[in-house]
């Protein structure tokens, strides 16, 4: 996806929160400024968003090792969280009655566990768009396009995660994958990120156990920007499955004729525009 023009200050907003959590005041203006520096240089119409954040991130490595004395409690917590729901979702999943049914209540879920915002988090996920669905107080996020069907005829799905916690609603959409038959192979960031899923939540919840291939990467999955062994595994991939707002900025405009579904939350005015719903929407699109 490229940038809009308010997306250069979203993208200071956003690291400078996470980067800077465990930072003291004078600390945050040279982080600030070194941001606006990769940000002065590298902003430009052409570039890939998810891209240009990598490329911010690089000069500030040292202040994301740094947050993640903040980071690592704050992801083990939204993992329990994640884990006490787990078997009413399941529960939920396996009541579908037929395999469409299951499998599109699992992708749901999975949309709807989506809800990092986009400042800094300040508390542990806890989930209640998920328990409200699974009480029946809230409907389905919004299904854009035939899912079923897409992945019916799919061997080899390429499944890109987002958020601590919330892989735990990954892992129950991979569980219905392989019921079905499906490769899956599994991308999750290189420690530490942020509140992003690391190797370290993917075996929380048992997923390096259940998928056929599992790689890191280094800051956001970018298209024909990834080591070699990812890059061919994701070219012989049949379809790819993509969590959260940079995922979709990443793949957006970059994946040729490779069907994606993308599952989020709305979060922002360019990517509402883009998907045309209101910000605050679930949504499963392909």
């Amino acid at each position: 996806m490229k940038p809009e023009l308010e997306c250069a200050p979203c993208l200071h907003i956003w690291l400078y929160e996470r980067a800077g959590v465990c930072a003291n005041h004078e600390i945050r203006f040279q982080l600030s400024r070194s941001i606006l520096r990769t940000l002065s240089k590298e902003f430009r119409s052409e570039v890939n968003l998810a891209l240009l954040a990598n490329r911010t991130i690089e000069p500030i490595e040292e202040f994301v090792l740094q947050s993640s004395q903040y980071y690592d409690p704050f992801k083990l917590k939204s993992n329990h969280h994640a884990k006490e729901l787990m078997p009413k979702a399941k529960t939920f999943i396996d009541h579908g009655k037929t395999e469409q049914e299951r499998l599109v209540r699992a992708i749901c879920l999975a949309s709807a566990s989506n809800i990092a915002p986009i400042g800094g988090p300040s508390g542990s996920f806890k989930f209640q768009e998920i328990i409200d669905i699974l009480d029946g107080k809230k409907s389905f996020p919004l299904v854009m396009g035939d899912v079923f069907k897409n992945i019916k005829k799919a061997k080899r799905i390429f499944y890109i995660t987002d958020n601590a916690g919330e892989i735990g609603f990954d892992g129950l959409l991979i569980s219905q994958l392989k019921e079905m038959g499906k490769e899956i192979t599994l991308i999750v960031k290189e420690d530490p990120f942020f509140e992003d899923a690391t190797l370290k939540d993917a075996s929380f919840f048992n997923l390096d156990h259940l998928v056929d291939h599992l790689f890191t990467v280094k800051g956001l999955f970018v298209p024909n920007d990834i080591p070699s062994p990812l890059m061919e595994a994701f070219y012989q991939s049949d379809l790819i499955l993509s969590k959260g707002t940079g995922n979709y900025e990443a793949l957006q405009d970059e994946v040729n004729e490779k069907p994606v579904i993308y599952m989020l939350k709305i979060k922002c005015k360019p990517i509402a525009e883009r998907v045309g719903v209101d910000i605050g929407t679930f949504v499963v699109k392909v």
